[in-house]
């Protein structure tokens, strides 16, 4: 625990950073200071073995001219007997070896010299540069080379006691630093620690402890900060003792009211079960007479191909005549499209009827991977028009073609397209204008579109989070139900799409329905 503490410590933490910077900075000029050393011994020893090799090559210039061996032979035996030189080769101006010794015993080839100097035909003055470098005047001829081997195994030696002893003075530098690096800390931080005791009382509620101040340095500075802190806090938990009755009885307020707002949720459901029941009653009423409306349809048409081709006879022998004000030619056309819509009509009462009573009971209806859109938009279309229902509002469709079938029940989504109809006609002011409907393909998302835009009065920011709510219209006084976009941002869920609205006030509103695409139809 005190090893954590101490870890957390601002002085520990410190030192840590001072300790690390301090020991990367003296094992960076202890190498620094080593390869220095290292390299200097290396440059004397290469300096040696030419001076000892340029001395030789100045004094065999006329023996080495007339190729005196023996002459020759001699002076290289003076240079080998200096301990360092192991070997003495001399060559003439053809690479030809004239005199060569070695000594018996050679160290490793990591621990010779080996340096060449040439010897040539110019006079015997030589600079000091000339004779530690081995080079001559430019404009001479080379008559031969000399090369030595000096043994310089003591150069690891050297390196390791010049390490060795570097290290041991960076060492001592670098624990001296410390030493006095750790005094001088301890000092500048006596009065942090003293901030840190003070904050530490204060972080754990007691507002009356005060940081004793004896200077105007920077941390006496915070330290005076947070005293005046401790007493705002102070006179904080006065204010929140005081603020504490008036929040229980406010709190006693909320839950009135949020029993009140759970009472209506509570009579909101109520009335959707009522609604379900009601559903399922106002469905077996309205198929019975929706079915003796579908027979009597049946037997007309049936009466009518019987009846038909006696009137014809009639109007060919008397001539033509009417029937319900309509010539014969005409009417006959009309009684068959007439009963034909009407048995239609039926079949799509009997589907809204079959929907909404397996939505009240909580069932899934069938869906089919052969949806067309555009046959849905078609069918929303003709039921609008047939009923009238857009007064002096202009319709405008734009279908995109060749759209993809995509899942789906083809009788719950022409319910939704006719909903949405249904509510851009009621938005716009005085039901003159246009109404956009239209079709396209996402093909990024993978989806479907069903866009229906109006120029109506829009929605306020404070509806937008309602519109989908059950029994929830601007509209209940003109007759809206509440129940057109939750039914169907319910059945475009079930259909795994999604509904989208924007719309601003005074500006109108855009509906757009997004269905995703089957991956084989894509």
């Amino acid at each position: 625990m005190n090893l954590q503490k101490l870890k957390r410590s601002f002085r520990f933490r410190l030192f840590a950073v001072f300790t690390v910077t301090t020991a990367l900075i003296t094992a960076l000029f202890t190498v620094l200071l080593v390869k220095h050393e290292i390299a200097t011994y290396r440059l004397q020893v290469t300096e040696k073995a030419h001076l000892l090799a340029s001395l030789l090559a100045n004094t065999i210039r006329l023996p080495l001219y007339a190729e005196d061996r023996q002459t020759l032979e001699q002076l290289a035996r003076e240079t080998a007997r200096k301990p360092e030189v192991l070997s003495v080769i001399i060559t003439n101006q053809d690479g030809k070896v004239l005199v060569e010794l070695t000594k018996q015993k050679s160290p490793n080839n990591g621990t010779i010299t080996k340096v060449s100097v040439g010897v040539s035909s110019a006079s015997m003055a030589t600079s000091a540069k000339s004779a530690l470098t081995g080079d001559g005047a430019e404009e001479s001829n080379s008559i031969g080379s000399v090369r030595l081997h000096l043994n310089s195994e003591n150069l690891p030696e050297k390196i390791r006691e010049t390490i060795i002893f570097t290290s041991a003075l960076a060492l001592i530098f670098w624990l001296s630093v410390l030493g006095l690096g750790f005094i001088a800390l301890k000092q500048v931080t006596r009065s942090f620690n003293a901030l840190m005791q003070g904050v530490e009382r204060i972080r754990h509620g007691d507002y009356s402890a005060r940081i004793a101040t004896h200077s105007n340095d920077e941390p006496e500075q915070a330290a005076m900060a947070i005293n005046d802190l401790a007493a705002t806090l102070q006179n904080r938990e006065l204010e929140n003792a005081k603020l504490q009755a008036e929040l229980f009885n406010a709190m006693k307020m909320e839950v009135r009211e949020e029993k009140r707002l759970l009472m209506a949720k509570l009579i909101q459901t109520n009335r959707m079960t009522s609604l379900g029941l009601l559903v399922s009653s106002m469905a077996h009423e309205i198929n019975n007479p929706n079915g003796a409306i579908r027979l009597a349809a049946q037997y007309l048409n049936r009466a009518w191909k019987d009846t038909a081709p006696v009137l014809e006879g009639v109007a060919r022998e008397e001539g033509d005549f009417s029937i319900g004000g309509i010539p014969l030619s005409v009417a006959a056309e009309e009684v068959v499209r007439s009963g034909e819509s009407i048995i239609r009509n039926t079949e799509r009462i009997e589907a809204v009827i079959r929907n909404l009573r397996s939505y009240s009971l909580g069932e899934r209806n069938e869906l089919r991977p052969d949806m067309d859109i555009n046959g849905v938009i078609n069918d929303a279309l003709a039921v609008i028009r047939a009923h009238g229902r857009h007064g002096n509002l202009e319709i405008a469709a734009e279908l995109a073609p060749d759209l993809p079938l995509v899942n789906g029940n083809r009788h719950q989504m022409e319910q939704v397209v006719i909903n949405l109809l249904l509510n851009a006609i009621q938005a716009t002011p005085d039901e003159s204008g246009t109404i956009n409907l239209l079709t396209a393909m996402d093909r990024a998302a993978g989806e479907v579109l069903i866009s229906v835009k109006d120029e109506g009065v829009g929605i306020l920011p404070e509806h937008r989070e309602r519109i989908y709510e059950p029994f929830f219209s601007t509209r209940i006084d003109n007759g809206g139900s509440g129940l057109g976009l939750y039914i169907s941002n319910f059945i475009i869920t079930e259909h795994q799409g999604r509904l989208e609205v924007s719309s601003s006030p005074g500006a109108g509103s855009t509906f757009t329905i997004r269905l995703p695409v089957p991956p084989q139809a894509a």
